[in-house]
């Protein structure tokens, strides 16, 4: 409700919420990375692309490009290179 189901950098309705300091495997256990209101903006999905543009360099990694995901419990892990 903070954000008001609106985009913090252009205030369209948000579709997204975005970690500040991203998720990694040394971090995903830390409540305070992924669960705390300082640690989450809600984004619309042009901007939450625009956020994350720069560290893939041509935009959002497809899904198969990742190189963690989640098991099923829910826990971050490597994928295994086929």
């Amino acid at each position: 409700m903070r954000d008001k189901y609106l985009c913090r950098k252009c205030g369209k309705p948000a579709t997204e919420v975005h970690h500040i300091i991203h998720l990694s495997p040394e971090n995903i256990n830390d409540p305070s990375i992924t669960m705390s209101l300082d640690n989450l903006i809600c984004l619309c999905r042009d901007c939450h692309f625009e956020e994350h543009k720069g560290e893939h360099g041509h935009g959002r990694k497809t899904e198969q490009e990742y190189e963690y995901t989640f098991d099923e419990n829910g826990m971050l892990v490597k994928k295994e290179i086929k």
